[in-house]
């Protein structure tokens, strides 16, 4: 090889070396995006004439392990960005789903840029991971919510987490750990603690023999101990076999959690979504978890929905609204300027019916009435 060519080989190899030296001191930005994680692949997404909708990244995001831990876990990603988008919103799926379950909820903002991803021992990439039903899935959030913050295509923009049941709650504890994260949050269904979804599935199941129904022996015993792991494994095998809450062979361990006292440390804007048949959390469940956000404006919607997370199956056009209208005052502001503490609850089926029948024969009258003028 002449002395030429290897002068060449060493001068592009300094000028490869400059340029990244240049682009970690111009862009610190970048550097703090590679923290959190980085981009794999780009593609177009959903072209619209000659003009493109929006683009797709998948994501490679890195969460820390434990709170005691340094080591970090790999987690996949979805970020959609739109063309023009008025702010970014960070979606959170459930315990059992994964990142391509909740996709269709995409729908509800578009025209804000959308990342999904996959919570531990979710989706892809769950070796040696173990769910803990939000408490160390909350560092799952905070690493999605970081990178968004420092992706130079998103920056100045605000940033919201749409977030139900199990990532309701990580949403929680990720906000209390860092109140830089989100400007406004929308949580659906989330438990106010881990004691009292266990307690509930216990005391809302029974055991039927030869036609006779007993409690579930044991109860406070099982409650009280539950953070232990032999009887986690035992209460596990309950709630898979009878109280019908398949774990779908995702590792779990059920850690002591309180979103209700965590979300004390959350004052960004709040708007709770609760079904009031919900067999998992009660109504007062949900209320203390309502009542104990030091939101300066925060709204609690109870809905008719049918079971646990129904509020959007519900009635899909009204939970579209009603989110859609809690985001666009994030965006405008005008949320940040009010101070409002707001309970809002369903009228119930049965009397929407006889309303809506009052209303009828109120009509009916009127009408009688007008004849009769017509006729004197």
């Amino acid at each position: 090889m002449s002395k030429r060519i290897l002068y060449q080989i060493k001068f592009g190899s300094i000028l490869i070396i400059l340029f990244y030296m240049v682009l970690n001191v111009c862009s610190p930005q970048l550097g703090k995006l590679r923290d959190y994680g980085y981009t794999i692949a780009r593609d177009k997404d959903m072209l619209k004439g000659s003009q493109i909708e929006s683009e797709v990244e998948k994501i490679i995001l890195y969460s820390k392990k434990s709170e005691n831990s340094d080591e970090k876990i790999i987690r996949n990603g979805v970020l959609v960005k739109r063309k023009n988008p008025k702010a970014t919103i960070l979606l959170c799926h459930g315990f059992s789903c994964e990142k391509n379950d909740i996709a269709f909820l995409r729908h509800m903002f578009k025209d804000f840029n959308c990342m999904t991803f996959d919570f531990r021992a979710h989706g892809q990439n769950t070796d040696g991971q173990l769910c803990t039903l939000g408490k160390n899935e909350a560092f799952d959030v905070i690493a999605a919510a970081k990178f968004l913050r420092a992706h130079p295509d998103l920056q100045n923009l605000p940033l919201l987490v749409y977030a139900f049941s199990m990532g309701a709650v990580a949403s929680i504890e990720a906000q209390a750990k860092d109140s830089t994260l989100f400007d406004a949050m929308i949580l659906d269904c989330p438990f106010d603690s881990a004691e009292n979804v266990i307690k509930r599935g216990l005391d809302n199941k029974k055991l039927s023999i030869f036609g006779y129904e007993f409690s579930i022996p044991g109860r406070r015993i099982l409650t009280k101990y539950v953070f232990h792991p032999y009887v986690q494994s035992f209460v596990k095998t309950f709630l898979k076999a009878v109280a019908k809450i398949s774990m779908q062979n995702i590792k779990t361990m059920i850690c002591p959690l309180h979103p209700s006292e965590s979300i004390k440390n959350v004052s960004v804007p709040c708007l709770f979504i609760h079904c009031k048949n919900d067999e998992k959390i009660s109504i007062d469940n949900i209320k203390s978890v309502y009542y104990n956000a030091a939101s300066k404006y925060k709204k609690l919607w109870i809905t008719n929905g049918r079971s646990h997370f129904d509020s959007y199956f519900y009635n899909p056009e009204k939970y579209a609204f009603t989110v859609r209208k809690f985001a666009s005052k994030v965006v405008n502001g005008v949320i940040f300027k009010k101070n409002k503490h707001k309970i809002l609850e369903d009228i119930p089926e049965t009397d929407q019916i006889q309303t809506s029948l009052d209303m009828g024969q109120i009509k009916s009258l009127d009408k009688r009435r007008k004849k009769r003028r017509i006729h004197e």
